[in-house]
């Protein structure tokens, strides 16, 4: 069973390998001309990366900008970025609910700052700028309950489902035999990788770890390619892990997730395609020319400081240009030294046409949205223009941050609450809770602002009541401002704590009432103490008055009633 199994996985990393083939070339141009540091592809070696046609480093610089703003924009290190919500908004006002809530938003965050999340995310932001696709691996195990990795472009092989979704990974790695040996036992090791670990065990072989769906039994593929993946583990998700191109005869090792582990991001998807378009893809003519225009520019300069130059042929075995250099001449000699031909380049032409074009590479990476305030001319940029500008880029990243938060975000999220619950790591829940589905919602700084528009409406909408009730303040009433502030709290990912409930407003208020009350007694009881000793002096010769009081004793409020009961005690004395 275990040399079927080989066969196909084997089969299936054949056909996602085809798959992955007609996009090596326009990622090898993203390695050799924007980040030669990434990338590893079929047949180029590691050396090849570093042979890159970067002259102008214009988009090296654009990428590193979009990926660092991308990073503070959605999931920043320094502030909260997600917030766990209830679709049933009664329970959001109940303190055990959301106290419950912030306790495990704060355990994510802190395993998300010790499992390397941070570090990962920021080359998964470069690799989605870069190539277009990007896989961040979330390894858990009894040791470290979490560890993320990017892998880089070339490292995995991808296939969908029917819904476009990334549901089958297969990763490509290089591991010393020693290290296969000390992982999966020296049992499970092909021969060629036992006679290396004997002779050799630093030498490495090419390992492969395929993640596939158990649902259905049945693996990517069609026609022959359809296989069936034949194994004794109940979790959802496969995980096979064999060496590649040995003469092995059985997998190293089989087991499963519960969770998809691979984070698999794409910034844009044309179609039903498996793989992303990039903004380096976009920009790439430009980037190309861009190298062109400043080899050609270069050349103009050397032409312009060292020009080609005519020599007489007297010169042959004595000219020397080098700078401080002396050439000794006979002194009938006539022919001079001269140029070849007049050279006047335009070289400011040429670099403000440089200029234009760097300028579009930036545009093209979103470097003006990030950098709003460090550009040429902006000094007395407005309030109001920043937030036009804002928006205006919001309309253009907003399905890469939709796609982003649906594609990596959703699953992060679910397999750290999955892990957290299985191990016990979760505070206990308040029953309300059992049955209960939890909902995220994302707070950072781009996500906010694409709500802006929301909150904008409220405030807008508030100041405006406000002026109407200097004139009508009944207008006031139609407006509940409690809830303005639930909602622009919600907006703006304000904690959960940070918020009183409704139960806690109102209690608070009928307190305040009651002291508000107390503390205006004194006065009352100064202001009727005058018209209690008149009543009393007028009462003791008048039953109809003596009557009338002993009514009002049972009427009224507290301070009202107690100054009648003072009076019927006067009269009896």
């Amino acid at each position: 069973m275990s040399q079927s199994l080989l066969k196909t996985v084997r089969n299936t990393s054949a056909f996602l390998e085809a798959q992955k083939q007609d996009w090596e070339k326009a990622w090898q141009d993203v390695t050799q001309y924007v980040v030669p540091h990434k990338g590893t592809f079929s047949g180029s070696g590691r050396k090849a990366r570093f042979h890159s046609k970067i002259i102008d480093a214009t988009a090296s610089r654009a990428i590193r900008i979009l990926a660092a703003g991308m990073q503070s924009g959605l999931t920043s290190p320094a502030q909260p970025w997600f917030r766990l919500r209830l679709l049933e908004k009664e329970l959001m006002e109940y303190a055990p609910v959301r106290l419950w809530l912030d306790a495990v938003e704060s355990r994510i965050y802190n395993e998300l700052a010790h499992a390397g999340f941070y570090q990962a995310a920021h080359s998964m932001y470069s690799e989605l700028a870069a190539f277009g696709s990007a896989d961040m691996y979330l390894a858990s195990d009894e040791t470290k309950p979490f560890s993320f990795s990017c892998l880089t472009c070339g490292e995995f092989a991808w296939a969908s489902d029917r819904y476009g979704k990334i549901d089958t990974v297969l990763r490509r790695s290089k591991m010393t035999v020693r290290q296969l040996a000390a992982q999966f036992g020296e049992e499970t090791l092909s021969g060629t990788a036992r006679r290396m670990l004997a002779r050799d065990p630093y030498s490495s072989v090419e390992v492969g770890h395929l993640v596939c769906p158990r649902e259905g039994k049945s693996l990517v593929g069609s026609g022959r390619n359809v296989v069936k993946l034949i194994g004794n583990k109940n979790m959802p998700w496969a995980s096979i892990t064999f060496e590649m191109g040995t003469d092995a005869t059985g997998v190293l090792n089989e087991s499963g997730f519960m969770e998809f582990p691979h984070l698999c991001g794409r910034w844009d998807v044309t179609g039903t395609e498996s793989y992303g378009h990039s903004p380096a893809m976009d920009v790439m003519p430009d980037v190309k020319m861009l190298q062109e225009m400043a080899k050609s520019q270069l050349l103009a300069v050397h032409k312009v400081v060292n020009p080609p130059m005519r020599v007489p042929a007297g010169y042959k075995q004595r000219l020397n240009l080098i700078p401080g250099a002396q050439n000794f001449v006979n002194s009938t000699q006539q022919d001079a030294v001269s140029p070849l031909y007049q050279i006047n380049p335009d070289i400011q032409a040429v670099s403000h046409k440089i200029d234009d074009v760097r300028r579009g590479i930036r545009e093209g990476f979103f470097n003006d949205l990030f950098l709003m305030f460090t550009g040429e001319g902006r000094s007395n940029i407005t309030a109001t223009e920043v937030l036009e500008r804002s928006q205006e880029k919001m309309i253009m990243l907003g399905p890469v941050i939709e796609r982003h938060q649906t594609e990596i975000l959703d699953p992060l999220l679910a397999r750290m609450l999955g892990v957290l619950q299985r191990s016990g790591r979760l505070p206990e829940a308040p029953e309300e809770l059992e049955g209960r589905a939890l909902q995220v919602e994302y707070v950072s700084v781009l996500a906010q602002a694409q709500k802006l528009a929301g909150s904008n409406a409220i405030r807008q909408l508030t100041e405006q009541v406000g002026r109407m009730a200097t004139v009508v303040p009944s207008v006031l009433d139609k407006l509940d401002f409690d809830q303005c502030v639930d909602e622009l709290a919600a907006t703006a990912g304000v904690p959960a704590r940070v918020l009183r409930s409704d139960e806690e407003v109102a209690e608070r208020r009928t307190a305040a009432q009651e002291q508000a009350a107390q503390m205006q007694a004194p006065e009352q009881i100064a202001k009727l103490a005058g018209a209690v000793s008149s009543v009393v002096d007028t009462a003791k010769g008048s039953p109809e008055i003596v009557e009338a009081v002993s009514a009002m004793a049972g009427e009224g409020d507290a301070v009202q009633q107690e100054l009648m009961k003072q009076a019927m005690a006067l009269i009896g004395r």
